[in-house]
């Protein structure tokens, strides 16, 4: 009997130790979210302002938040100034090697990120140029490069996509092809 309650109560330690660690991690556990989208926006995401979206896809923002979360962001990014941000492993279509859809994708991303984005603090890099390629959700909880390939408003990034996404960026830019949704049905082979 006794073997018995130390085999149930190791099971139980190993039950509480795993349960737990799904909590702690979920938000680096792509599939894992509860939202909208399959990879889920980080608790320690930074909350930023949108204060345009550029016709090449690229985000003009400010951190918005105030206390800890904002000097994540500010250590990040440098200021409390506007800054430049991009998506990253997304590419909206571009004027300068194509017109079509062009337009359109600026729109979707207006639309998508609104007034509000959330950006991962994990992964946020500085491109050429003094843009930040980040990784950003909207107030929907919405993951907002998986949302754009999905619609067939943007391509996957022609360069190395990071694994961080891959997998979901992957197959939602395939279902948009297969669907023929967005740039795929108006700009044939994108």
């Amino acid at each position: 009997m006794d073997q018995l309650k130390g085999r149930s109560s190791v099971l139980m330690i190993v039950v509480v130790v795993l349960a737990a660690g799904m909590f702690f991690f979920r938000d680096y556990i792509p599939g894992s979210g509860d939202g909208p989208s399959s990879l889920k926006k980080p608790s320690a995401a930074i909350e930023m302002r949108v204060m345009g979206v550029q016709l090449d896809g690229t985000i003009r923002a400010k951190v918005e938040q105030s206390g800890r979360q904002a000097d994540v962001g500010l250590s990040k990014f440098g200021s409390y100034d506007n800054v430049d941000l991009r998506l990253a492993d997304v590419e909206a279509p571009d004027t300068v090697r194509d017109e079509c859809w062009a337009e359109e994708g600026k729109e979707a991303i207006e639309d998508l990120v609104g007034s509000r984005i959330w950006v991962n603090p994990s992964y946020i890099k500085t491109e050429r140029g003094g843009r930040f390629l980040v990784y950003a959700w909207n107030r929907d909880d919405v993951f907002v490069q998986e949302q754009l390939l999905l619609d067939g408003d943007a391509t996957l990034f022609a360069g190395n996509v990071s694994s961080y996404a891959e997998d979901v960026l992957t197959a939602a830019e395939d279902e948009a092809s297969a669907a023929d949704r967005g740039l795929w049905k108006a700009c044939g082979d994108a």
